[in-house]
């Protein structure tokens, strides 16, 4: 059986991995889609397909999660989002047009909805069935602080990144510390 510190040491990992992969992009985003050949009309479009992939996604999801279980799930989300980064990428190398960007943005809000919730609910759950009697409050509040930092160092490494390569490259990174959140979560 796990320690209760075991257990919050990983999710604190798992959130600082998922962040810092996230947020990698943050700063370029805009700029990375404009590279890419479409207009301020269509790189604000784009963005709004990730957030309707999200919400069209968020309860299929759900459902993934409870009945298949917040591990599934968030391996689920590691892999479709390392995916969808990739097609990304690719639709930038390639210029490629509107209607494939829209896509690609559907399926990285599809992949963050695998996520919403899973981390969470795990680590109560694991926790739980160690008995745990602190303060859930207090590890959440770590969570928040540990991805706060992610964020910060993820945006700001992303742009001076992308500064001194290419835009491209943040979205490599992205994919690769997605593969090592898998690895993380599949075996701790």
């Amino acid at each position: 059986m796990h320690r209760p510190q075991n257990i919050q040491t990983i999710y604190l990992i798992l959130i600082l991995a998922n962040t810092l992969a996230a947020s990698f992009i943050w700063g370029i985003n805009t700029i990375f889609l404009l590279d890419a050949g479409l207009s301020n009309l269509q790189a604000f479009a784009a963005n709004a397909f990730f957030t309707a992939g999200q919400v069209i996604f968020e309860v299929p999801t759900g459902i993934i999660a409870d009945t298949y279980g917040r591990r599934v799930s968030y391996l689920l989300g590691c892999l479709t989002l390392m995916a969808s980064t990739i097609l990304y990428l690719l639709m930038w190398e390639i210029k490629g047009p509107f209607w494939g960007w829209a896509a690609s943005s559907m399926l990285l809000g599809f992949g963050f909805t695998f996520f919403s919730g899973a981390l969470e609910a795990w680590l109560v759950d694991a926790l739980g069935a160690t008995k745990f009697k602190g303060s859930l409050d207090g590890v959440f509040a770590k969570g928040q602080i540990v991805g706060g930092v992610a964020m910060l160092v993820g945006s700001i490494s992303g742009g001076v990144i992308a500064q001194f390569t290419n835009l491209g490259v943040p979205y490599i990174l992205r994919s690769a510390v997605l593969v090592i959140n898998f690895a993380l979560a599949f075996f701790l």
